[in-house]
C-alpha cells in the first residue's frame, strides 16, 4: 500500500515532526519579466521595508521582556500598531502582549489582544492565539469557552504543532469533569498532530539530542495486520552503530496510522537493549519494510533521515554545580554550565568558547556636597564594561556538559577602567551584573545561530544600603497613583454602606472619592500621565457614581472614556456593571435602561463581553414576559423575545459559554411547549458542533427526557445510559440513574 514514513523528536513525548520518505529538490527559475513601471516594485520594497521595522521592533520588545523591563517592552509592543498599521507584524505584537498579560493574570487585556492576534495571514500566530485563549479560559475557570478555543485549533490547524498541546488541554478540562471517555479520545490525538511535509522542499527534519525520536507510518496494510494480531516494526539506527528495533503502534482514528519511538543517547549502549547510541550530530535514520505495496513490489524497504542537534542551555551554578542562580558573590567562585550535545565530538572530554561580559548602569553624577552618586534609575539600560573569551570543558567523555569557573573581583576605588584580570577572573562594582553568551548553531528550531545567555547580580556580603527608586520617578505620576488607591478605598467603603441600608453614608464616601479622581485628572491636563493610570481614573469615577445611583453619569464617563481611547477594554465592563445595576433594581424603567446599555455594548467595535451582552438580553426580556404575565392579563408568559435573544447569543457568538446556556434555555422552552421535534433538532446540533462542552452531559440528560416525552422510551434509555457512560462524573449522572429507575432500570 502507499505509504509515508516520518520521523522526530520532541522532550514531552507530543508533537511529531515530519521527513518525507522522498525527498526531491525543486529548482525554481526566475523567468525576466517585461518592466511596465517601477512604482509596483517600489511599493513591494517598501512594504518589506515596514515588515523589518515592525520585526525588529516585535523583537526589541521580547528581548526587553527577558531583560525584566516589561513596562517599555509593552510601550513597544503598543506602538507597532499605531506606526505600523498595514504590517502583519501588528499581529505578532498582539500574540506577545496576549502572552505577557496571560501570565499577569490581567484577562481582560489578554482577550483583547489575543483576539486581535486571531486576524493574522500567518496560520502559526491564529494558531498560536487560539492556544493562549484556550489557556487565559482555562486560567479563569470558564472551561466551555476554553473547549471552545482548543477545539477551533484542532479543527482548524490541525498540522500546527500547537494542536499537540491543545489536544493535551482539551483531555485535561474532560478529566478534571469526569468526562472519562472524552478525555481518553483527546488524550489519544496527542502526538497526531503532524505538520504536512512539502514536495517543493527538501528540508532537513530534526531531531533533539537525549530526547525521544518518533517513527510515523502511514500503511494501511498495517491496520489489516494489527487486526490479525501480527506487529511491525521500524528498525532505527545511528553512525556510530548502533541499531534498534521499534514496535508500530495504532493510534489516532484514521486508518494506516501508526507511530513508533525509541529513546536515544549519547552514551555508548548495546545493541537491543531499547536504547539508540547517537553521538554529537550524527544523522538518525529510520527503515520500514512495506511488505506490498500500491505497485505491486514485495518489501519494499522505505528510508527517512534526521539530523541531530542539541538545543544549548547556560546557566550559572552554585558551588554544588546542582542548581542555577542569579546571584554571585565577590570573591567568591561561580560556576558556568554550558549543556550542547553538537559539541561532543570525540571520545575524550571536549571544549568550547564562551563570552563572558560584566554590565553596568550608568549613575547621575554627584550633587554639590556629596561624596557618592546616587544609585542609577531603574530604568537605566545596561551597558557593556568587559568582554572576555573563556574555555569551556566537558565534564567527562560523552557528557555534552562543560563548565568553567569564574570568580568576581572588586574593581579598585578610584578607577574608571579594570587592571587586566587574572584567568578566570572578572572585575565588577556591587550591584552590576555577570553575564556569559554562546552561540548556538544547530539547533531544534534550524541552523542559524541563536545566542544562548545568563545573567546574574553581583552582591557583596554584609551590603544593608538600601536605594531608592522613588527619586527617580514622575511626581505627578507617583501622585496619581497614590490618588487613585485612596478614591478606590472611598469605593470600597461607600459599597459598605449602602449593602447595609446606610446610603447617605455611602454618598459622602462616594463624594470623597471623586474629588481625588478629580485631582487625578487635574495632574492629567499638566502632566503626561501613562494611560494605563488615566483609564483606571475613568473606572474609578464610573464605580464611584454608581455607589451613588448616579447611572446617566456612569454610562456619560464610560462614553468619555470609549472616545478619548476607542480601544479601551474597561469601558464594556462598566456598561456590563451599569446593567446588572439597573437589572436589580426589577423595574419597567430600569429593564428598559439595562436594555439600552447592553445594546450599547454590542456596537462596541471589539468588546470581549457582546455574548454576555446578548445573554443577558435575554434574560431582561425573560423578566419583561413574566412582569406582563403577573400584571393580571390572565395570559400566559409569552417567552418568544427572550428565545430570539437567545438564539441569537448561540448562533452569533457559538464559541463563548453562553452559547450553551443559550441553547439550554430555548430546548427548555421548547419542551415546554411540547415541540419536541424541534427541541431534538436542537440538540443533535449541539452535539455535533459542541463536542468538548462541559454542559454536555445535562444536554444529554435532556435529550432523553425529549425521547421519554416522544413516547420513544427505549431511546430514552439509550441516552440516559450513554450519559452515565460517557459522563458518569457530571452533573446529571444522578438525575440519569433516577430516570432510569422510574423507567423499570435499576
Amino acid at each position: 500500500m502507499k505509504q509515508n514514513l516520518k520521523h522526530s523528536a520532541n522532550p514531552f513525548a507530543a508533537a511529531v515532526a515530519v521527513a518525507s520518505v522522498a525527498l526531491a529538490s525543486v529548482c525554481a527559475v526566475a523567468q525576466d519579466q517585461p518592466q511596465e513601471g517601477t512604482a509596483p516594485v517600489q511599493a513591494a520594497s517598501n512594504e518589506r521595508l515596514v515588515e523589518a521595522r515592525a520585526a525588529r521592533m516585535v523583537k526589541s520588545a521580547i528581548a526587553l521582556f527577558s531583560s525584566n523591563e516589561e513596562d517599555r517592552a509593552v510601550g513597544m509592543l503598543e506602538a507597532v500598531s499605531r506606526l505600523y498599521p498595514d504590517s502583519q507584524m501588528r499581529f505578532s505584537a498582539a500574540l506577545e502582549l496576549g502572552r505577557h498579560f496571560l501570565e499577569k493574570r490581567v484577562f481582560d487585556r489578554a482577550l483583547s489582544e489575543l483576539t486581535r492576534a486571531g486576524g493574522a495571514a500567518d496560520p502559526e500566530v491564529r494558531a498560536e492565539s487560539l492556544l493562549l485563549l484556550g489557556r487565559m479560559y482555562a486560567a479563569k475557570g470558564s472551561a466551555s469557552e476554553a473547549a471552545m478555543a482548543l477545539r477551533r485549533l484542532v479543527q482548524d490547524h490541525p498540522s500546527s504543532p500547537f494542536a499537540n498541546d491543545a489536544y493535551f488541554m482539551l483531555g485535561q478540562l474532560h478529566f478534571e469533569s469526569g468526562r472519562w471517555s472524552r478525555a481518553a479520545e483527546a488524550f489519544e490525538m496527542v502526538g497526531t498532530a503532524v505538520p504536512e511535509s512539502s514536495s517543493k522542499s527538501n528540508e532537513t527534519v530534526l531531531v533533539e539530542a537525549g530526547q525521544r525520536v518518533f517513527v510515523h507510518v502511514r500503511d494501511k496494510d498495517l491496520t489489516i495486520l494489527d487486526s490479525l494480531g501480527e506487529k511491525s516494526y521500524v528498525e532505527l539506527s545511528s553512525k556510530s552503530g548502533d541499531a534498534e528495533k521499534a514496535e508500530l503502534v495504532r493510534f489516532g482514528r484514521a486508518e494506516g496510522e501508526f507511530l513508533a519511538s525509541v529513546q536515544i543517547s549519547p552514551s555508548d549502549t548495546p545493541k537491543g537493549d531499547g536504547v539508540l547510541t547517537v553521538h554529537g550530530s550524527e544523522p538518525v535514520q529510520a527503515v520500514y519494510v512495506d511488505a506490498n505495496t500500491e505497485s505491486g513490489d514485495v518489501n519494499r524497504k522505505v528510508l527517512a533521515e534526521s539530523s541531530v542537534v542539541s538545543s544549548a542551555s547556560i546557566a550559572f551554578l552554585d558551588g554544588a554545580q546542582r542548581e542555577s542562580i542569579h546571584g554571585v558573590f565577590v570573591g567568591q567562585p561561580t560556576f558556568v554550565q554550558l549543556r550542547d550535545f553538537d559539541l561532543d565530538v570525540s571520545g575524550t572530554p571536549d571544549t568550547a568558547k564562551i563570552i563572558v561580559k560584566t554590565l553596568y548602569r550608568e549613575r547621575p553624577e554627584c550633587a554639590p556636597g556629596e561624596t557618592q552618586p546616587p544609585p542609577p534609575a531603574p530604568d537605566a539600560p545596561w551597558l557593556t564594561r568587559t568582554e572576555t573569551e573563556m574555555t569551556v570543558t566537558e565534564t567527562g567523555p560523552r557528557t555534552g556538559v562543560f563548565s568553567c569557573r569564574v570568580v568576581p573581583v572588586l574593581m579598585p576605588d578610584g578607577t574608571n577602567a579594570p587592571p587586566a584580570a587574572a584567568a578566570g577572573e572578572v572585575y565588577v562594582r556591587p550591584d552590576e551584573k555577570i553575564a556569559v553568551e554562546y552561540m548556538d548553531a544547530r539547533h531544534i528550531e534550524g541552523f542559524k545561530p541563536v545566542a544562548r545567555g545568563a545573567e546574574a547580580f553581583v552582591l557583596v556580603g554584609g551590603s544593608t544600603e538600601p536605594q531608592s527608586t522613588v527619586s527617580h520617578s514622575s511626581v505627578a505620576a507617583v501622585q496619581a497613583k497614590k490618588l487613585l488607591i485612596e478614591a478606590r478605598l472611598l469605593c470600597k467603603w461607600g459599597l459598605i454602606f449602602k449593602d447595609v441600608g446606610l446610603q447617605e453614608n455611602a454618598n459622602a464616601k462616594a463624594d470623597e472619592g471623586l474629588m481625588r479622581v478629580s485631582e487625578i485628572f487635574d495632574l492629567a491636563s499638566r502632566n503626561s500621565l501613562d494611560r494605563s493610570i488615566v483609564e483606571e481614573a475613568y473606572e474609578a469615577r464610573w464605580s464611584l457614581l454608581i455607589v451613588k445611583d448616579a447611572l446617566r453619569q456612569a454610562i456619560e464617563t464610560c462614553n468619555a472614556l470609549v472616545k478619548r481611547y476607542p480601544d479601551t477594554v474597561l469601558a464594556d465592563r462598566a456598561f456590563l456593571q451599569i446593567a446588572n445595576a439597573r437589572i436589580q433594581e426589577d423595574t419597567k424603567e430600569s429593564r428598559a435602561s439595562a436594555l439600552g446599555v447592553l445594546s450599547a455594548i454590542i456596537t462596541l467595535p471589539s468588546s470581549p463581553l457582546k455574548a454576555e451582552a446578548q445573554f443577558r438580553i435575554g434574560e431582561v426580556r425573560e423578566a419583561e414576559a413574566r412582569a406582563q404575565a403577573a400584571e393580571g392579563s390572565g395570559r400566559k408568559a409569552d417567552f418568544s423575545a427572550a428565545i430570539a435573544a437567545y438564539r441569537l447569543c448561540a448562533e452569533t457568538y457559538p464559541s463563548s459559554s453562553f452559547a450553551g446556556e443559550s441553547f439550554k434555555r430555548i430546548v427548555d422552552y421548547d419542551i415546554s411547549i411540547k415541540n419536541y421535534a424541534a427541541a431534538q433538532e436542537t440538540l443533535e446540533r449541539v452535539f455535533q458542533d459542541y463536542p468538548d462542552a462541559p454542559w454536555l452531559d445535562e444536554m444529554m440528560l435532556k435529550w432523553g427526557v425529549v425521547r421519554h416525552r416522544m413516547g420513544d422510551t427505549e431511546g430514552a434509555k439509550e441516552k440516559f445510559h450513554q450519559l452515565l457512560d460517557e459522563y458518569p462524573g457530571g452533573k446529571a449522572a444522578k438525575t440519569a440513574s433516577d430516570f432510569l429507575a422510574k423507567l423499570g432500570e435499576e
